[in-house]
């Protein structure tokens, strides 16, 4: 065993410590996926402007809308666990963020699009705090430094990633696929 590893407790089996890897790597991935469609569009506003014949003062609410969802129903993401738990709020959200991005790509009009990524926000906004605190409350206090900087690459390289991946589905197919490829991810979430 190298200094660097995490040591196995003798009362823990090999097996719960894998659940627990599960669980982080799902909630980090969830994070990532969230993290990386705030600024996953932001490249293909142009397309999306001549697509749905928009102005630019117009294009720029998709993603005003989405960063205002975001901001608002972040702060709700305590009392939705509160009264739901947190297994409902974050398979709830992941579900209805697959959905409102399927939306977002089947849009047919600036109106509907603005709509759909407020919906996105909305549901993606618990993701982050919830899955933090998921990952808290399945690793003994010792290991929090550990896996919540570990959990943290999620959210510090999903926005990295975001315009990169959005530029090439946006130049390599359309504008659509920026949305519909985060649904395949949802449903493995």
């Amino acid at each position: 065993m190298t200094a660097n590893a995490i040591p196995l407790p003798d009362d823990e089996s090999t097996g719960a410590w894998i659940r627990r890897a599960l669980v982080l790597f799902t909630c980090t991935s969830v994070t990532f996926l969230y993290a990386m469609t705030v600024t996953i569009a932001n490249v293909s506003l142009p397309q999306m402007q001549g697509a749905l014949s928009a102005t630019q003062d117009q294009i720029a609410w998709v993603v005003t809308a989405n960063i205002v969802a975001t901001a608002v129903f972040t702060p709700l993401s305590g009392w939705l666990v509160s009264r739901l738990g947190w297994r409902r709020v974050c398979n709830g959200c992941v579900i209805g963020f697959g959905l409102a991005s399927l939306a977002c790509g089947l849009a047919d009009s600036l109106d509907s699009l603005v709509l759909y990524r407020a919906l996105q926000g909305a549901f993606g906004a618990p993701l982050v705090p919830v899955s933090q605190a998921i990952v808290l409350a399945t690793y003994p206090k010792r290991l929090h430094g550990t896996v919540i900087a570990l959990f943290g690459v999620g959210s510090v390289v999903g926005p990295i990633v975001g315009p990169v991946v959005g530029g090439y589905l946006s130049e390599a197919y359309n504008w659509r696929w920026v949305f519909y490829m985060i649904v395949p991810f949802s449903l493995f979430a």
